[in-house]
């Protein structure tokens, strides 16, 4: 099954979880009670949401600063909201930066959850000297026919990309934590016009979007820290490099 297609079923599950639910509510309690009873528990669920999983979840290990500093990229997309989630990792940043590279659907895999994302793919576990030549206008791919393409790459510290419909904008950031190891952190920014179906749609899309970066942030950690004390770094090589180039 692919990636887009278990995604699809994933929030139908979700849909009919919560149709289930409705239901469920309108035979125990009535139509009118039962309609009520669930115009209160969304508004709670609502209410709960927005007031302690949201802003817990949209800056998901960043410090305040980090979260209100200005990314490269950010200018891409205009009047946007968005996510800024950071990780400690104890490996220099020029470890870390080939595993930003490499990142992708049919490249090294996104590190997360490989079931969804990557059709059943593991990810890769090691430097895959193939892809790891990325330059602007490159397509960070998701699935076969979405992706986000690269627009600046500032070598061994951001890389930058927009999504195909130029709503939303992505930055990759590694710095130095000035102990030796690294903080990275992930930057999305997207233009969303504000409606109910807008609010109630990212209470189902954005917590999921949010356990899949979590690992994935994860997945770079485990596997910088995992290749950090052996050998020497691997070669940082900038889009302009004829040795970089395909």
């Amino acid at each position: 099954m692919s990636t887009a297609r278990r995604i699809a079923l994933i929030l139908g599950l979700i849909v009919v979880v919560a149709a289930v639910l409705a239901v469920a509510l309108v035979v125990a309690f009535g139509l009118r009670s039962g309609l009520f009873a669930l115009f209160v528990l969304g508004g709670v669920v609502v209410a709960v949401y927005h007031r302690l999983l949201h802003p817990w979840h949209v800056a998901w290990g960043a410090t305040r600063e980090e979260a209100r500093r200005r990314f490269p990229g950010d200018d891409l997309v205009d009047t946007a909201g968005g996510t800024t989630r950071a990780i400690d990792i104890d490996a220099a940043p020029d470890r870390v930066w080939p595993w930003l590279v490499q990142i992708g659907y049919g490249r090294a895999g996104w590190y997360s959850y490989d079931w969804i994302d990557n059709d059943g793919e593991p990810s890769a576990s090691a430097i895959v000297p193939e892809f790891q030549h990325l330059a602007v206008g490159d397509r960070i791919p998701m699935t076969p026919e979405l992706g986000f393409d690269v627009t600046s790459i500032d070598p061994g510290r951001s890389l930058v990309s927009l999504s195909g419909d130029g709503s939303t904008s992505w930055c990759l950031l590694v710095e130095p934590d000035g102990h030796g190891g690294s903080r990275l952190l992930s930057r999305f920014r997207a233009s969303v016009t504000p409606s109910v179906a807008a609010v109630l749609w990212s209470m189902v899309t954005d917590p999921g979007a949010f356990i899949m970066e979590r690992r994935m942030l994860k997945g770079i950690k485990h596997r910088a820290e995992a290749m950090a004390p052996a050998g020497p770094a691997p070669t940082v090589r900038t889009p302009g490099d004829p040795a970089a180039r395909r």
